[in-house]
């Protein structure tokens, strides 16, 4: 089964739409860390992915840019579009440990990618939701998050 990376940047080159550019963050703790890598093309994301590892994550975000292609034809998408964390049922509703660091890491990866075309406080709104999802899933991910009984405190 061949690769989708070498499947992507074939199916590119075919369609003159030049080589795919693969961005990756690292977040989480040395001893378990989770990576989200875009691919880009012509600074457009054309897909996401999230993994235990960077080849992991981009191989997702490979997956996902080829099934973006399938879908419009071997064209770009006409601007480029925040691609949110995958759905989950969240079973936990908090209250939400804070690790600062890990947080840190969501807000800037947020931040870098919302639409460029957001401004003011639409864009501020796109990176809080975009950034808090993806830090619940990272946390989710990471087996941090443990709930907790509420406490009487009747004695």
């Amino acid at each position: 089964m061949a690769h989708p990376k070498g499947v992507l940047i074939e199916r590119l080159q075919r369609a003159g739409l030049g080589r795919p550019e693969f961005r990756s963050e690292r977040t989480g703790p040395d001893h378990q860390p989770t990576f989200l890598s875009d691919v880009l093309v012509d600074g457009q994301v054309l897909g996401t992915g999230q993994g235990g590892s960077k080849r992991e994550s981009e191989r997702r975000a490979a997956e996902e840019a080829l099934t973006a292609l399938e879908q419009g034809g071997d064209e770009l998408p006409a601007e480029p579009a925040a691609a949110p964390p995958p759905a989950r049922d969240e079973a936990f509703e908090g209250p939400w440990p804070v690790f600062e660091s890990v947080l840190a890491s969501t807000l800037q990866v947020a931040d870098r990618r919302i639409p460029d075309h957001l401004r003011g406080e639409e864009a501020r709104a796109a990176v809080l939701e975009f950034a808090l999802s993806l830090y619940k899933d990272v946390l989710q991910d990471l087996g941090d998050v443990v709930e907790e009984d509420a406490e009487d405190d009747e004695g």
